[in-house]
């Protein structure tokens, strides 16, 4: 498996020129993507400046447990990714969609795309638009990508690498986080939707451990999570009762009832831009420790050796991050990729790395006030 990230490198023709723009090229067996990111046209500087928007990929592109080999015909899938606007609704945006909450697909002769819906007033916070190339001779299909929300299009901008990228197989993805102590004790929080695990892991960033990855956790066949923090923004359901834990983890004070803050495609869940006190994200993969699942339904069984039942879980306790119905299952058929494969593998891989590590089960109630003081109690605990 080879793969390089290689920037920065001049923008994509056509590119706005209002903002100065970022871009590079990511390159495997599989996958040539040339991407650009550049701050919409219009605003001000903000805490978003500063933070790479591929940060970590070049780690998680080397980490690649093993490449699938060459695809047959001409060639890797060849994409260029540009995330150079903020959303504006396009001619005939299509309605949300009837089969689900999370997304909604839809075709206009060679141009795909699929929007998320929020409540703002468009009815979208998020869209990805794919064209064919332009000309047989050209630099594969162009994805496009713009947001409501700064961290929302951030994410959407990294979902269009990834995606491709994880062709190459070979990785576990967990929906979940991951924190570090000192890179030297490791945690994997996994659980089901709203068990409370990314206010619990937001909680551990506050107390001193160091973030790793956060919503999308990708684990290699020998066990060590690849360090991927989505670029300074951390996914998290809010109550009123977080406001003083985001504030002293963000720095940004939190003005009024939490659902005046933005929101993305659910409206139940937000984006805060969170400083890392720790440096830049670790160059390597880091060994896992301990597997934790969070759980507030009462039904994951510890045996007797301590070890938590349900953290892989089926259905919609799934822990898996790739499947067709999650967001980069959505990526996968925006690109036309065949993605089950990749699913496939992913289960097998995460079965076994997390069959082989300590586990323990946390009883979450949902009460801020409750939960918190009582997880770091634990974390403390399990980490000495």
């Amino acid at each position: 498996m080879t793969s390089d990230l290689i920037g920065p490198g001049p923008a994509a023709p056509g590119a706005s020129t209002a903002s100065p723009a970022v871009s590079g090229r990511l390159v495997s067996e599989r996958v040539l993507t040339d991407w650009e990111f550049a701050r919409p046209p219009g605003t001000a500087e903000s805490f978003w400046d500063g933070v790479a928007p591929a940060e970590g990929l070049d780690v998680f592109t080397r980490a690649l447990a093993r490449g699938a080999g060459p695809l047959p015909g001409p060639g890797a899938v060849r994409l260029r990714v540009r995330a150079v606007d903020a959303y504006r609704p396009p001619p005939g945006e299509p309605p949300p969609a009837s089969g689900g909450p999370w997304a909604a697909y839809s075709e206009s002769g060679d141009v795909r795309r699929i929007h998320w819906p929020a409540r703002e007033a468009s009815g979208t916070a998020g869209l990805l638009t794919a064209s064919p190339a332009p000309s047989p001779g050209a630099a594969g299909a162009l994805v496009e990508v713009s947001a409501s929300h700064e961290a929302f299009r951030r994410k959407l901008a990294r979902m269009a690498l990834i995606a491709p990228l994880m062709l190459s197989g070979g990785m576990a993805l967990i929906h979940g986080v991951a924190v570090t102590r000192d890179d030297g004790f490791t945690v994997l929080l996994a659980g089901a939707s709203g068990s409370g695990k990314s206010t619990l892991g937001l909680a551990a960033f506050a107390h001193g451990w160091r973030v790793v990855a956060e919503d999308l956790v990708f684990v290699t066949a020998d066990r060590a999570v690849v360090p991927l923090f989505l670029s300074g923004a951390w996914e998290c359901r809010a109550h009123p009762d977080d406001r003083a834990l985001i504030e002293r983890v963000t720095g940004t004070p939190v003005v009024g009832h939490a659902s005046e803050l933005p929101a993305d495609h659910r409206g139940r869940e937000y984006l805060f831009p969170v400083r890392p006190g720790a440096g830049p994200a670790p160059a390597r993969p880091l060994p896992l420790d301990l597997v934790v699942f969070v759980d507030r339904d009462g039904d994951a069984p510890v045996s007797s050796g301590g070890r938590a039942g349900q953290v892989l879980g089926a259905g919609p306790r799934s822990t898996l991050g790739a499947g067709p119905r999650s967001t980069l299952g959505a990526v996968a058929k925006l690109l036309r990729l065949d993605f089950a494969p990749v699913v496939r593998e992913t289960e097998e891989t995460l079965r076994r790395v997390v069959e082989g590590l300590p586990s323990r089960r946390f009883a979450a109630t949902g009460r801020i006030a409750d939960d918190v003081p009582a997880f770091l109690a634990a974390l403390d605990r399990w980490a000495s």
